[in-house]
């Protein structure tokens, strides 16, 4: 029997969530707070994100939680997290109380999203709009415009296209649905009204020696891999790195679309 994309994407990450679980870690606030993966956080969105510490900020797919342990590091104290199976995640709530709320997206992401009109002041989404399948795409696009509040801000991070490994990053997981290069991603945002969309450099604040070693050696490659998209591909002015990073924001006005379909 077939499955509806939607649906696949939310049994895979279903079994998931259920396969290994007793073997998982559950880590204490104090344990993760200062890993590295939540202290490159730290350092990668503190110029990104709210000013206002009482900002209502919603990671989407939030997996482990080192989004949310880095904006609790920061001082952010109505933070959400939204992502399938969350049974078994219910331990990132008490990391500190009254300050996570966490839900479950019981079907897609665009349903969620559109029973939570308004109510958020910035959306992480950390490699999750690839899992999306492509004709759900403006159904999601428009849920994610009509979630946040006038003037509030989206941040996207995807496996870039157009990056020197893209058949390894579109292929790696089962549940990757779409790939997107800097164009393709830009179109999607504006046609779902979205203003303001900015590319972000991905670096790494305070490099290790083992880090900068690692850069040396990926430089030829990327400025390889740059080259030939001058050179033959037709995204002139495209992102050319492993990783795209985009923030866009929500007008005033109203959204100009509201589609019915899934």
């Amino acid at each position: 029997m077939s499955m509806e994309p939607n649906a696949f994407v939310a049994e895979v990450y279903r079994r998931m969530s259920l396969r290994h679980e007793a073997e998982r870690h559950k880590p204490s606030f104090e344990e993760i707070q200062n890993e590295s993966r939540v202290l490159l956080a730290v350092a990668e969105y503190a110029p990104l994100l709210p000013s206002d510490k009482k900002s209502a900020i919603l990671d989407l797919g939030f997996g482990g939680g080192w989004f949310l342990a880095a904006c609790l590091k920061l001082g952010y104290t109505n933070l959400s997290g939204a992502e399938f199976g969350i049974e078994n995640k219910a331990y990132i709530a008490d990391w500190k109380k009254g300050s996570i709320t966490l839900h479950e997206i019981e079907s897609d992401i665009g349903t969620f999203l559109s029973q939570h009109p308004e109510q958020y002041d910035f959306i992480h989404m950390s490699h999750v709009i690839e899992h999306i399948p492509k004709y759900s795409l403006l159904w999601v696009g428009d849920a994610l415009y009509q979630a946040l509040k006038p003037g509030g801000r989206l941040l996207l991070r995807t496996p870039n296209m157009e990056g020197p490994t893209p058949n390894s990053s579109l292929y790696v997981t089962l549940a990757h649905e779409y790939g997107f290069c800097g164009a393709n991603l830009q179109s999607l945002l504006d046609i779902c009204c979205f203003d303001n969309i900015q590319y972000h450099n991905i670096g790494v604040a305070n490099p290790t020696v083992r880090q900068r070693v690692g850069a040396l050696i990926r430089w030829p490659h990327l400025r390889e891999n740059r080259l030939r998209h001058r050179l033959f591909g037709v995204n002139f002015g495209g992102q050319f790195g492993t990783e795209l990073m985009v923030s866009a924001r929500r007008g005033n006005l109203p959204p100009l679309f509201s589609i019915k379909y899934k």
